[in-house]
Parts: C-alpha cells; sequence; structure tokens
C-alpha cells in the first residue's frame, strides 16, 4: 500500500514512474527539454529517484506530504519559470490563518522551512542536470527561525518521577528509565533487542529504530543518522533494574503461550510485537496527570540527561555521541543555553574556591 497525500489521485505515483523513465531516456539520448518541464512531474520524479537510492521511508513520506500544499502553489509552473518571488508569496501564505489544519493558525516557520528544502532539494537536482541555470530558491526569502531552548527536568522534578514510577508495572517503570539513563530517542529505545544488551559489559548497542507510518503502520528501520547507530554505556542500577524487567517478562511470555510471540524485543506489546511509539508519549501524559507532575514527552528526557552531563562537566564531544548527533555542532547548538547556564556555575564555584575568604 503507497501512500498518497490528499488531494492527489492514485493514477499519480504511476503517472510520475512513466514520466521518469521517459525523462532518464531522453537525459541519457541528451534530447531533454527544459521548457515543458512543470515542477510538479519533476518533483514527483526527483522523489521516486531519492526513494530509490535509499531515502528514509518517513523522509519519502514527508516529501509527498509537503506537496500537497506545494503543488497547488507552484506545481503548474514550469521550472525555467519559477522566481523567488513565487516562492516568497508561497511561504508568506503559509504562515496565514487557516493553513494549521490542527490549531487553525498559520504553519510554523520549522515546518515551513520544511517546504522550502522540499523545493530547494528539487531544484538543486534540475540544477544538476542542467535544466535550470542556479537554484532560484537560494535566493527565497526565509521565515526567521527562532530556536526555542529546550526544556529540561530540574533535579528535584526527576526525583519526583522517579519516586512516582515506583507505583508503576515494571515494564513502564524500566522503559521511562531507559528513556532518561540513555538520552535515546523513544523510537530507537522501543527498537532495541535483548541481544543487543551487554549485561558483561554494562552496554547497549542502538541499532534499531521503530517507527510509525500511515501506509507501513509499525515498522523498523535504521537509526536517524549514521552515527545515531552506537553504543552506550549503562550504569549498574540500571542492568540489576534491566534483568529484573527480562525475569518479568519472561514469565509473561510463559504466561500467555503462543499468543506471545517472541521478537526479541526489550519492550513489546502484550503480544510480542514492536510497541506504537505514540503508545509512550500516551502513557506519559496518563503516568503526569496521575501523580500530579509536570507535563512529560520522551523528548524532554533526552534533553534532561544531557543538560545534567553538562552541569557535570562533561564535554559536548562525549555528549554528541551518547545522543548519537551526527555532529558535534548540532549537540553544542541545540544546548547553547545549557552550555551557557553551566559554565556560569563553574564561575561561581571558582570564585568560591579561589576568591571568597572562608
Amino acid at each position: 500500500m503507497r501512500y498518497h497525500p490528499p488531494g492527489r489521485k492514485r493514477g499519480a505515483r504511476k503517472k510520475a514512474e512513466a514520466f521518469a523513465a521517459t525523462f532518464e531516456k531522453e537525459c541519457r539520448a541528451g534530447t531533454t527539454s527544459d521548457s515543458r518541464l512543470k515542477f510538479a512531474e519533476y518533483c514527483d520524479y526527483v522523489i521516486d529517484l531519492k526513494e530509490q537510492r535509499g531515502a528514509k521511508h518517513s523522509t519519502i513520506v514527508l516529501y509527498k506530504g509537503l506537496t500537497s500544499r506545494i503543488y497547488p502553489a507552484i506545481g503548474h509552473l514550469k521550472l525555467k519559470d519559477i522566481r523567488a518571488d513565487h516562492l516568497n508569496s508561497f511561504y508568506t501564505s503559509l504562515s496565514k490563518p487557516g493553513q494549521n489544519k490542527r490549531t487553525g493558525g498559520g504553519l510554523s516557520a520549522k515546518f515551513i522551512l520544511e517546504h522550502h528544502r522540499l523545493i530547494s532539494t528539487v531544484l538543486d537536482q534540475a540544477e544538476k542536470e542542467s535544466l535550470v541555470p542556479f537554484n532560484v530558491a537560494h535566493k527565497a526569502t526565509l521565515p526567521r527561525l527562532e530556536r526555542r531552548e529546550v526544556a529540561y527536568f530540574q533535579p528535584e522534578q526527576v526525583e519526583a518521577i522517579r519516586d512516582a514510577l515506583e507505583l508503576e508495572p515494571v515494564k513502564w517503570r524500566t522503559l521511562v528509565h531507559m528513556l532518561l539513563i540513555t538520552g535515546a530517542r523513544r523510537g530507537e529505545i522501543l527498537g532495541l533487542k535483548w541481544d543487543k544488551v551487554d549485561f558483561e559489559s554494562c552496554k547497549i548497542h542502538i541499532c534499531n529504530n521503530v517507527l510509525y507510518s500511515a501506509d507501513r503502520g509499525i515498522y523498523e528501520d535504521s537509526p536517524k543518522t549514521a552515527t545515531s547507530n552506537r553504543f552506550v554505556t549503562l550504569p549498574l542500577e540500571t542492568m540489576k533494574l534491566l534483568r529484573k524487567y527480562r525475569a518479568w517478562q519472561n514469565e509473561e511470555r510463559l504466561r500467555l503461550g503462543e499468543y506471545y510471540q517472541y521478537q526479541g524485543f526489550v519492550f513489546s506489546q502484550d503480544n510480542g510485537n514492536p510497541m506504537h511509539p505514540d503508545s509512550v508519549t500516551t502513557w506519559l501524559d496518563r503516568f503526569s496527570k496521575r501523580h500530579d507532575l509536570p507535563h512529560i514527552n520522551p523528548h524532554a528526557f533526552r534533553h534532561t540527561m544531557a543538560s545534567m552531563l553538562y552541569f557535570n562537566g562533561v564535554d559536548s564531544v562525549s555528549i554528541s555521541k551518547r545522543l548519537g548527533h551526527a555532529q558535534v555542532s548540532t549537540t553544542a547548538n541545540i544546548y547553547a543555553h545549557v552550555m551557557e547556564e553551566a559554565d556560569q556555575r563553574n564561575a561561581d564555584i571558582l570564585a568560591d574556591v579561589f576568591l571568597k575568604k572562608a
């Protein structure tokens, strides 16, 4: 089953494939004419090309979803006729009320930039294939992206969460513990399998990701980036909890019998299948309300772990490696305000040690 964005006919896929085959044949023969190529048909070709060359399924789904707004705006324009003002007008329209179907407001600057990145990707390919002299998207005026400071839990909040978890089932107690200690993404924790847990070395190998899409349902994929495939060292307390949880899981497998189809997942549904990623978010939301805790989302644990490491003097390279970021600069940019706060604390410590009298 293929994903079909709203407003696109099911025949669009076959049409795109036929166009791609004809277009590639013309490219090889050197007879391609840019005068007839419109953005929509060429975009379909580029998306198919990305898919054939191994782009992640989540990326392809995102691209196809973005076209539902892009095509009505510029899909009818020929590649060579697209100007920066066309793009500027489109980006401005996306910020107007009514574009966000959920809230009724405009789209966020971040989501508008997603539309721009797809358009730019398509025009980059057109430039490579000499269909346009340059990528006009580089001349567009983009919405200003205001970087939000990451939200993380204070030590007393972490303690309250840990106390509340003691009243919860061992499965969820262990899952939330892993989110906090590893700093791993939600899908990475759900993709973890027992054969990737090294009890002797106190390490886990993060090399699998559980995702959801409307066309595939729940599925497995590699982590977000190549560097996301990593080993993470865990404290002895965590390994002890994992052993306790594994014993409980084995008892459940025996109790459920044939209903439970073992697939090796550390955390799974009652029948052994991988968990829906949103089930973690839903459980945490209900958990926080049950225990009168601040709102909790899985990514907040990731930010909390990174922040606590910064506050305890750990360098960006080590933190970036643990988080699985592709570049250290990504980590530094995300946690810039945390680093600044940590540096201020270091200054206060130095003042206490060297400058203030006992």
